[in-house]
């Protein structure tokens, strides 16, 4: 086909009109017809500016991929660096890879052109992401991984989905980048033995997911969701499990947030499971306004962080044989909480703990506890240095001693 010139001018005619034999001798010397395939060989199918390539994506789901394939070679060769990032933006469509499509070039960024998950990978392949300083938004692989290598620390993702394993899932992966409005599905985001030590909000993943599964959560997580052992949760018994970030709002099921393991972090409105943060091992963690369930926050083993306004279920708080060495202010727990069948160390304000809770049936109570409340039974005795001050037991006889 014909390459058009540039500052050629164009006046439009049906295909069936004859434009040689009816135009003078003059004209026709000095013009030279061309069709709408030329000019789509001339744009070579989209647009490109000094800092952008289009794709169209008006083709086949196969001709698609083919051109976002093309666009990022030439993005290439557009001499991309930090202070000239080349933008490949993408039209809503299906792309085809039989490959992988791999973004191997730092400073080239791949976005959706109406910022939805409109890139949608629908073939066998999958988006592989290996360079470093690179910006992705809206590509959809729907139920395949979404592809991203160790150690990416200026790495952002926005607005993107993936199935199993996506962003960093599985291994000894090291997920460090930025991460917004992102899904994944089981073991996604560092999870199985892997770190998330990236800046995460708003993304969901399922179980195992956020350095979950005797991984690290070391990030900084704000409104994600997560499910069973997720958040450096530890739910096969493996050795390893911590959630020694940042966590804001976040949920997770069973298991989760240090989960057997340990909870070192700071957790403000967070959500877990049952025998979640740090149940079997350690809740050592600033901890507010956090819900668990059943053997939450250090149960089993010592809760020794600080604890304000949160609620577990049964044996919670250093419960159930633990010890309870931390503050503690405002918190409820239920039946055997609070270093029951252990020690009661720390310091205890406005608690409510079950039966058997602050140290009944076991070591001792030698904390201090303030206009705390037993459900059901009697206040320990204490020991030496411990003391109660204005509490009330379950029988509403107020409680002081020491």
């Amino acid at each position: 086909m014909a390459q058009i010139p540039l500052g050629t001018q164009f006046i439009g005619l049906a295909s069936t009109y004859q434009t040689v034999e009816r135009r003078s001798a003059l004209i026709n010397n000095e013009s030279q017809p061309y069709t709408m395939q030329d000019i789509i060989d001339t744009v070579g199918g989209g647009l490109e500016g000094t800092q952008y390539v289009f794709v169209a994506a008006d083709g086949t789901d196969v001709e698609n991929a083919a051109e976002l394939q093309a666009a990022y070679v030439t993005a290439q060769g557009m001499s991309p660096s930090a202070t000239n990032r080349i933008t490949v933006i993408a039209a809503p469509g299906n792309y085809n890879f039989s490959t992988d499509f791999v973004m191997n070039t730092q400073y080239i960024d791949l976005v959706s052109l109406d910022g939805n998950r409109s890139i949608v990978f629908n073939g066998s392949a999958t988006l592989s992401i290996t360079a470093n300083d690179v910006f992705v938004k809206g590509v959809d692989v729907l139920t395949k991984n979404f592809k991203i290598a160790s150690s990416l620390n200026l790495l952002k993702v926005e607005n993107c989905k993936g199935g199993n394993q996506s962003f960093g899932g599985q291994g000894s992966t090291t997920v460090s980048g930025t991460f917004t409005n992102c899904i994944g599905g089981s073991s996604s985001f560092g999870g199985d033995f892997g770190i998330a030590s990236g800046v995460f909000t708003n993304c969901t993943g399922a179980q195992f997911s956020f350095g979950g599964n005797a991984g690290i959560a070391s990030g900084v997580f704000t409104n994600c969701t997560g499910g069973l052992g997720a958040f450096g949760g530890d739910p096969l018994g493996n050795t390893g499990g911590l959630a020694n970030g940042t966590f804001n709002n976040c949920t997770g099921g069973d298991d989760s947030f240090g989960g057997t393991a340990e909870a070192s972090g700071i957790f403000t409105d967070c959500t877990g499971g049952d025998t979640s943060f740090g149940s079997y091992g350690t809740a050592s963690g600033t901890f507010t306004s956090c819900t668990g369930g059943y053997a939450s926050f250090g149960a089993f083993s010592l809760a020794s962080g600080t604890f304000t306004s949160c609620s577990g279920g049964e044996a919670s708080f250093g419960g159930d044989g633990g010890e309870a060495s931390g503050t503690f202010t405002s918190c409820l727990g239920g039946d055997i909480s609070f270093g029951s069948y252990g020690i009661a160390s720390g310091t205890f304000t406005n608690c409510i703990g079950g039966s058997g809770s602050f140290g009944g049936f076991g070591l001792g109570l030698d904390g201090k506890l303030y206009y705390c409340r037993l459900t059901s039974g009697s206040f320990e005795t204490v020991t030496s240095p411990g003391i109660t001050r204005l509490c009330i037991d379950g029988n509403n006889v107020e409680n002081n001693q020491g």
